[in-house]
């Protein structure tokens, strides 16, 4: 039996947690029971492995799809409370074909473990330009579509809101219509190279100010050099915040 489930992962939380169905009469009716048996199906592990891959890397943006290649045949289990729990399993979060060990239990007693062997897919919308991106550019709103794309694990590091690229710099060339990567982009320095800036110096209560002019670009936090005007000496300051650098006594 081959069954696709596709899920998109608006919200992450509680409801996503351990699975556990019941075929007792009035209850939850996931699970086919009849008068000759209870039995597990390869829907029934796709549940509970999809839910547990949604409880550990659930995210906004996300689709995932997934199917269940082994066991293929349904299995026969003794009546009762039913309850299938996910093991750990190595590999993380990544996509592709997977293997998961899946404890079966009836009535809270452990009736046996099964290799289930899945294949996992997942899209994700992401932040995309629409035109070739140069280094040093800054990133703005007209430049950036969303755009649905096929993602190699579900803790990749694409950009999933357009706002989280607007304002950043460019390190390296983007292409149009391909995921931009968090590490592509970076905070623009908000201090440039021949920049007039106030250098302020302090010590204890005392404060001393003089203007100077930037040697080269600089980020908040940063340490860049910085020629001081009246002196005519390079010093070495603290980027504060535009036009401001700190300076040790």
């Amino acid at each position: 039996m081959k069954i696709i489930l596709f899920l998109i992962f608006f919200l992450c939380g509680p409801g996503w947690g351990t699975v556990e169905e019941s075929a007792s009469a009035g209850a939850d009716s996931s699970f086919t029971v009849d008068k000759d048996g209870q039995w597990v199906q390869a829907g029934d592990f796709e549940r509970v492995v999809l839910r547990e891959l949604t409880r550990r890397y659930g995210r906004p943006h996300h689709q995932m799809s997934l199917r269940v290649l082994f066991p293929s045949q349904v299995m026969e289990v003794p009546r009762g409370n039913l309850h299938l729990e996910v093991g750990e399993w190595s590999g993380g979060g990544r996509t592709g074909r997977r293997a998961f060990r899946v404890g079966v239990f009836v009535d809270k007693q452990f009736i046996k473990t099964v290799n289930v062997t899945v294949e996992v897919k997942a899209q994700a919308e992401v932040a995309t330009p629409i035109r070739w991106l140069k280094p040093r550019e800054v990133v703005t709103s007209e430049d950036l579509v969303p755009m649905m794309v096929d993602v190699p694990s579900l803790t990749h590091d694409f950009v999933l809101n357009l706002e989280e690229a607007v304002g950043k710099q460019v390190v390296r060339p983007l292409s149009p219509g391909q995921p931009i990567r968090k590490t592509m982009l970076d905070h623009p320095p908000v201090i440039h190279k021949g920049d007039r800036v106030l250098i302020e110096a302090r010590s204890g209560g005392l404060l001393v100010q003089t203007v100077g002019v930037a040697k080269a670009a600089g980020k908040a936090g940063e340490t860049i050099s910085v020629q001081n005007q009246a002196s005519g000496r390079d010093v070495l300051g603290i980027v504060m915040a535009s036009g401001l650098v700190e300076v040790k006594f």
